[in-house]
């Protein structure tokens, strides 16, 4: 029935679709498309001899530079559905290439709208059209702009970027040196008015110092007529010639002692102040002053002289940098009493009580061998006793030997 009547009609016009002179175009545009035996070799020829170098490589149309005659014809033929007849290497540049923005950032602030009519479809919170009630950032009010229609707020800066790879991920990117001015002025603010503060302080310190000085003075110069008077009373003289002497020499010898006593508290004050001092230095190591030398705990004392000095013999022991030890001895080539102080990082885990650490583990090693339930990190206690009745045993053992190679 009607199925059958409808496959009859797209024959119909399939078939006078095929006689339309677009079909006959169709058919000319393949003709012209298509190349003979004889063009294809010719063609391979000419590609053999650019590769050789014997004829002029092709040009590109777009940039106008040479195309490699390497290159496999599968990356010069630009495919058939772009329809590019000379020869050229722009299709495989990126189509959906992003141009350069890098430099482009988002605008702050708002547009500075004034609204008077709550718009359908704004923020029922504050009345801007640019986000909706979920997304509002104002104080949410008690009565929103939906309702009272008041204090309706301006549309923010909505931007839809389009930056590149770079733009995307440069860290720097929207920054301002402006903004930064403003804590560079603080900064410098908090250190103005530290050093006004030091200043202050040394003047304060300064005024201080005199005003002591001024006192010690005028202390001394009351215990000088002080003794003056009682000498005189001891002495019972008058304001006669010798007197003046006496008193001259006894006022020389009072300047020499004040001298002396005022140079010794002028450093003991000047002491006190290095000390008051001290904690507000950034001296890593050690102080200036020989008095208050200290040394810090992580540090190496500066005098003395660094392993990979003591030895410069680049055959000598091998100084790892990165853990600052030489375990090996740099003065293996010289006599004991030559050698100095440091024998090398593994000659101190031989020495002192390291060696008898060593023999009590192997004792107990060997005693565990032999069925004794002992341990010396478990039990050190009774493997130290265990090792000392054993230490005794073997003494008594040999001077038995002795006694009997003897008798």
């Amino acid at each position: 029935g009607l199925p059958l009547l409808r496959r009859f009609r797209f024959a119909r016009l399939f078939r006078q679709a095929s006689r339309r002179p677009e079909g006959i175009m169709t058919s000319a545009a393949v003709a012209d498309n298509f190349t003979s035996r004889e063009d294809t070799k010719k063609q391979k020829q000419l590609q053999e001899a650019r590769a050789a170098g014997t004829a002029a490589p092709e040009t590109d149309e777009a940039t106008g530079k040479m195309i490699n005659p390497h290159n496999p014809s599968f990356i010069t033929a630009a495919p058939w559905y772009l329809n590019q007849d000379k020869p050229s290497l722009k299709h495989h540049q990126a189509w959906n290439k992003r141009d350069a923005g890098t430099n482009d950032w988002y605008r702050r602030g708002t547009k500075g709208d004034v609204k008077t009519k709550f718009a359908k479809g704004a923020c029922e919170n504050c009345g801007a059209t640019t986000h909706t009630k979920i997304d509002c950032v104002e104080r949410p009010r008690v009565v929103g702009a939906k309702w009272n229609g008041k204090n309706l707020m301006p549309d923010e800066f909505i931007e839809d970027l389009n930056l590149d790879y770079d733009g995307k991920r440069d860290r720097w990117n929207g920054f301002h040196v402006d903004d930064y001015k403003e804590i560079q002025d603080e900064w410098e603010r908090v250190e103005q008015e530290r050093r006004n503060r030091k200043a202050a302080e040394m003047e304060e310190r300064a005024k201080l110092r005199e005003r002591l000085k001024s006192q010690k003075k005028a202390l001394k110069q009351k215990r000088k007529q002080r003794r003056r008077q009682l000498r005189r009373q001891a002495e019972g003289r008058g304001s006669d010639t010798g007197t003046d002497t006496g008193d001259s020499d006894f006022n020389d010898s009072d300047t020499d002692s004040d001298t002396d006593s005022d140079s010794d508290a002028s450093d003991d004050e000047d002491l006190g102040e290095k000390m008051k001092d001290f904690d507000k230095s950034t001296s890593t190591v050690a102080a200036k002053d020989d008095k208050l030398r200290t040394t810090t705990r992580n540090l190496r004392i500066r005098e003395d002289t660094a392993k990979y000095l003591l030895n410069l013999d680049v055959n000598s022991a091998y100084y790892d940098p990165k853990s600052r030890s030489m375990r090996d001895d740099p003065f293996r080539h010289l006599k004991d009493e030559d050698a100095g102080v440091f024998r090398g990082d593994n000659f101190l885990r031989s020495a002192g009580d390291a060696k008898k650490l060593t023999e009590l583990t192997i004792f107990a090693w060997d005693a565990y061998k032999h069925g004794e339930k002992v341990h010396d990190f478990a039990q050190p206690t009774q493997a130290a006793k265990m090792y000392e009745v054993f230490k005794k045993r073997s003494e008594n053992l040999e001077e038995e030997k002795k006694k009997r190679a003897h008798g």
